[in-house]
């Protein structure tokens, strides 16, 4: 995993725009941070997603970095177990997931980034229909 760059360089290789994000479960035991720039997020319906609450943003898994906390991860599959779906043990945020329709990529939830609060509401949200589409892809 390449570790982000500081997000004040505008010459980092990458596409114009990317922002370094830091993120957190709510205990604070788990802690990462990706670079990317959040236009969009989305909002499944699945069965699981629907439970947990979160908002997905998929990044490319050379822009996230796990910065503390793996021994505090746990993770959860289910369905075709192909998707990897993380969480803090000890207060049961999802922080992220490898989705089963790209599993060499990153859904960081985007409400365990710092300050999302003050930008959510500036940014599209999408709704996916997993319940549907769970049933009809492999």
């Amino acid at each position: 995993m390449s570790r982000p760059q500081d997000p004040d360089v505008e010459d980092r290789g990458t596409a114009p725009g990317l922002r370094l994000h830091q993120a957190s479960c709510h205990c604070g035991a788990v802690r990462f941070r990706f670079l990317s720039h959040i236009e969009e997020v989305v909002q499944c319906n699945c069965s699981y997603c629907v439970r947990k609450g979160a908002l997905h943003h998929r990044i490319d898994a050379r822009h996230f970095e796990l910065l503390a906390g793996a021994r505090a991860l746990n993770l959860y599959r289910f369905g075709t177990l192909r998707a990897t779906h993380f969480f803090c043990r000890l207060c049961g945020t999802h922080t992220h997931c490898h989705p089963r329709s790209a599993p060499a990529q990153i859904n960081v939830n985007v409400r365990c980034v710092e300050d999302v609060h003050l930008w959510l509401a500036t940014v599209r949200v999408r709704d996916h229909d997993g319940r549907a589409w769970a049933l009809d892809t492999p």
